[in-house]
């Protein structure tokens, strides 16, 4: 199968996630099913997700599909 530069991306994204900090669970980086260009982390375990990241005109899809990937490393 050959990957575009989107799906390398998502899969690079996806390794870079840490465990859930509630129950210890994978995380998956999602792609909303009904909002274009929102992408979001949730917890496959306890469902635990972030806020949604929705693409603003003036930034790329790259930086939307990090956002979630930041809040949701962050440990505060």
């Amino acid at each position: 199968m050959i990957m575009n530069e989107y799906q390398m991306e998502r899969q690079k994204l996806s390794k870079e996630l840490k465990p859930c900090p509630f129950c210890g669970g994978e995380a998956r980086l999602k792609k909303h099913q009904k909002l274009e260009q929102t992408w979001y982390v949730q917890c496959n375990q306890c469902g635990i997700r972030t806020p949604n990241s929705v693409q603003a005109a003036y930034e790329s899809w790259k930086t939307t599909m990090n956002y979630p990937v930041q809040l949701w490393n962050r440990r505060i």
